[in-house]
Protein backbone atom coordinates (compact mmCIF):
# COMPACT_ATOMS: atom_id res chain seq x y z
CA UNK A 1 0.00 0.00 0.00
CA UNK A 2 3.05 2.29 0.30
CA UNK A 3 4.42 1.80 -2.42
CA UNK A 4 0.82 2.78 -3.89
CA UNK A 5 0.78 5.46 -2.44
CA UNK A 6 4.24 6.82 -3.20
CA UNK A 7 3.69 6.23 -6.67
CA UNK A 8 0.45 8.45 -6.74
CA UNK A 9 1.99 11.32 -4.37
CA UNK A 10 4.77 11.13 -7.41
CA UNK A 11 2.68 11.01 -10.43
CA UNK A 12 0.22 13.85 -8.78
CA UNK A 13 3.70 16.16 -8.03
CA UNK A 14 4.77 16.16 -11.25
CA UNK A 15 1.34 17.20 -12.70
CA UNK A 16 1.04 19.66 -10.46
CA UNK A 17 5.14 21.27 -10.43
CA UNK A 18 4.11 21.43 -14.38
CA UNK A 19 0.43 23.21 -14.45
CA UNK A 20 1.62 25.54 -11.88
CA UNK A 21 5.34 25.86 -13.76
CA UNK A 22 3.20 26.10 -17.16
CA UNK A 23 0.73 28.68 -16.03
CA UNK A 24 3.58 30.81 -14.09
CA UNK A 25 2.17 30.55 -10.91
CA UNK A 26 5.40 29.34 -9.56
CA UNK A 27 8.90 29.60 -10.49
CA UNK A 28 12.53 28.41 -10.45
CA UNK A 29 13.38 30.77 -7.78
CA UNK A 30 10.46 29.25 -5.60
CA UNK A 31 11.46 25.83 -6.25
CA UNK A 32 15.13 26.46 -5.03
CA UNK A 33 13.24 27.76 -1.91
CA UNK A 34 11.10 25.16 -1.50
CA UNK A 35 14.38 22.85 -1.99
CA UNK A 36 15.97 24.34 1.08
CA UNK A 37 13.30 24.55 2.83
CA UNK A 38 12.91 20.85 2.32
CA UNK A 39 16.74 20.29 3.02
CA UNK A 40 16.24 21.73 6.23
CA UNK A 41 13.18 19.99 7.48
CA UNK A 42 14.53 16.21 6.10
CA UNK A 43 17.69 17.09 8.15
CA UNK A 44 15.83 18.36 11.14
CA UNK A 45 13.56 15.37 10.63
CA UNK A 46 16.42 13.08 11.94
CA UNK A 47 16.98 14.17 15.07
CA UNK A 48 13.33 15.44 15.95
CA UNK A 49 9.66 14.35 15.07
CA UNK A 50 8.22 17.29 13.17
CA UNK A 51 3.78 17.22 13.37
CA UNK A 52 2.56 16.96 9.74
CA UNK A 53 5.97 16.11 8.65
CA UNK A 54 6.21 13.30 10.31
CA UNK A 55 2.27 12.35 9.39
CA UNK A 56 3.34 12.96 5.84
CA UNK A 57 6.72 10.53 5.58
CA UNK A 58 5.01 7.56 7.29
CA UNK A 59 2.49 7.63 4.63
CA UNK A 60 4.23 8.59 2.03
CA UNK A 61 8.25 7.65 1.98
CA UNK A 62 10.45 4.67 2.79
CA UNK A 63 11.75 4.27 6.18
CA UNK A 64 15.14 4.33 4.56
CA UNK A 65 14.84 7.52 2.21
CA UNK A 66 12.93 10.01 4.63
CA UNK A 67 12.55 13.33 2.36
CA UNK A 68 15.08 11.72 -0.25
CA UNK A 69 13.05 11.34 -2.94
CA UNK A 70 10.90 14.25 -3.06
CA UNK A 71 14.63 16.62 -2.38
CA UNK A 72 16.08 14.42 -5.60
CA UNK A 73 12.63 14.88 -7.14
CA UNK A 74 13.15 18.68 -7.21
CA UNK A 75 16.97 18.52 -8.08
CA UNK A 76 15.98 16.74 -11.19
CA UNK A 77 13.27 19.28 -11.42
CA UNK A 78 15.48 22.79 -11.05
CA UNK A 79 18.49 21.53 -13.23
CA UNK A 80 16.02 20.90 -16.53
CA UNK A 81 14.43 24.22 -15.75
CA UNK A 82 17.87 25.71 -15.45
CA UNK A 83 19.46 24.16 -18.49
CA UNK A 84 17.01 23.26 -20.96
CA UNK A 85 14.38 24.76 -23.08
CA UNK A 86 10.92 25.20 -21.25
CA UNK A 87 8.99 22.90 -23.78
CA UNK A 88 12.21 20.08 -23.03
CA UNK A 89 12.10 20.83 -19.05
CA UNK A 90 8.40 20.79 -19.08
CA UNK A 91 8.59 17.62 -20.50
CA UNK A 92 11.08 15.79 -19.18
CA UNK A 93 9.52 16.76 -15.55
CA UNK A 94 6.22 14.46 -16.79
CA UNK A 95 8.43 11.54 -18.24
CA UNK A 96 9.54 11.37 -14.60
CA UNK A 97 6.17 11.55 -12.91
CA UNK A 98 4.44 9.29 -15.43
CA UNK A 99 7.38 7.12 -16.46
CA UNK A 100 8.31 6.39 -13.05
CA UNK A 101 4.89 5.83 -11.34
CA UNK A 102 3.52 3.74 -14.47
CA UNK A 103 6.65 1.37 -14.47
CA UNK A 104 5.43 -0.09 -11.39
CA UNK A 105 2.59 -1.37 -12.80
CA UNK A 106 4.88 -4.25 -14.42
CA UNK A 107 4.73 -5.74 -11.64
CA UNK A 108 2.16 -8.12 -12.49
CA UNK A 109 4.08 -8.98 -15.59
CA UNK A 110 6.07 -11.83 -15.75
CA UNK A 111 9.24 -11.40 -18.14
CA UNK A 112 12.11 -10.23 -16.63
CA UNK A 113 13.67 -7.15 -18.10
CA UNK A 114 17.23 -8.61 -19.45
CA UNK A 115 19.43 -5.27 -18.04
CA UNK A 116 17.96 -5.56 -14.76
CA UNK A 117 16.40 -9.16 -13.29
CA UNK A 118 14.76 -7.10 -10.46
CA UNK A 119 12.48 -5.86 -12.76
CA UNK A 120 10.29 -6.55 -15.59
CA UNK A 121 10.05 -5.33 -19.16
CA UNK A 122 6.09 -5.00 -18.86
CA UNK A 123 6.72 -2.13 -16.36
CA UNK A 124 9.57 -0.70 -18.86
CA UNK A 125 7.11 -0.79 -21.68
CA UNK A 126 4.28 0.72 -19.87
CA UNK A 127 6.28 3.13 -17.99
CA UNK A 128 7.98 4.17 -21.68
CA UNK A 129 4.22 4.60 -22.92
CA UNK A 130 2.94 6.91 -20.51
CA UNK A 131 5.91 9.28 -20.67
CA UNK A 132 5.78 9.43 -23.98
CA UNK A 133 2.45 10.57 -23.99
CA UNK A 134 2.73 12.31 -21.14
CA UNK A 135 5.66 14.18 -22.59
CA UNK A 136 3.97 14.59 -26.13
CA UNK A 137 1.95 17.67 -24.37
CA UNK A 138 4.76 19.62 -24.60
CA UNK A 139 6.83 18.05 -27.35
CA UNK A 140 6.27 16.03 -30.75
CA UNK A 141 5.72 12.26 -29.95
CA UNK A 142 8.54 10.73 -31.64
CA UNK A 143 10.55 13.28 -29.22
CA UNK A 144 9.38 12.30 -26.14
CA UNK A 145 9.05 8.93 -27.15
CA UNK A 146 12.75 9.23 -27.53
CA UNK A 147 13.45 10.52 -24.58
CA UNK A 148 11.31 8.46 -22.72
CA UNK A 149 12.59 5.39 -24.05
CA UNK A 150 16.29 5.73 -23.34
CA UNK A 151 15.72 7.50 -19.73
CA UNK A 152 13.85 4.38 -18.53
CA UNK A 153 15.96 1.86 -20.35
CA UNK A 154 19.01 3.73 -18.53
CA UNK A 155 17.17 4.30 -15.39
CA UNK A 156 15.69 -0.03 -15.03
CA UNK A 157 19.78 -0.47 -15.52
CA UNK A 158 20.27 0.70 -11.42
CA UNK A 159 23.69 2.52 -12.70
CA UNK A 160 25.53 3.16 -9.76
CA UNK A 161 28.36 5.84 -8.84
CA UNK A 162 30.82 4.85 -5.93
CA UNK A 163 28.74 1.69 -5.05
CA UNK A 164 25.65 4.00 -4.99
CA UNK A 165 22.45 3.77 -7.01
CA UNK A 166 22.01 7.04 -8.76
CA UNK A 167 18.87 8.68 -7.98
CA UNK A 168 15.92 8.19 -10.71
CA UNK A 169 14.76 11.35 -9.61
CA UNK A 170 16.91 13.13 -11.03
CA UNK A 171 18.26 10.64 -13.73
CA UNK A 172 15.30 10.42 -15.96
CA UNK A 173 14.15 14.03 -16.20
CA UNK A 174 18.34 14.42 -16.84
CA UNK A 175 18.64 12.03 -19.68
CA UNK A 176 15.23 12.51 -21.36
CA UNK A 177 15.70 16.44 -21.51
CA UNK A 178 19.34 15.42 -23.08
CA UNK A 179 17.96 12.94 -25.25
CA UNK A 180 14.93 15.21 -26.10
CA UNK A 181 17.39 18.15 -27.01
CA UNK A 182 19.43 15.97 -29.22
CA UNK A 183 16.66 14.80 -31.62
Amino acid sequence: MLELRRQIFHLLLGILLVILLNLNIINLRLLIGILAIGIVISFLCKYFKIFGIQWFLDRFDRKDARGAGIIAYFIGVIIVLLFFRRDIALASILILAFGDSFCHLGRFGKVKNPLNEKKLIEGLIIGVIAASIAGSFFVPFYIALSGSLIAMILESLDLKIKGRVLEDNILVPLISAIVMSLV
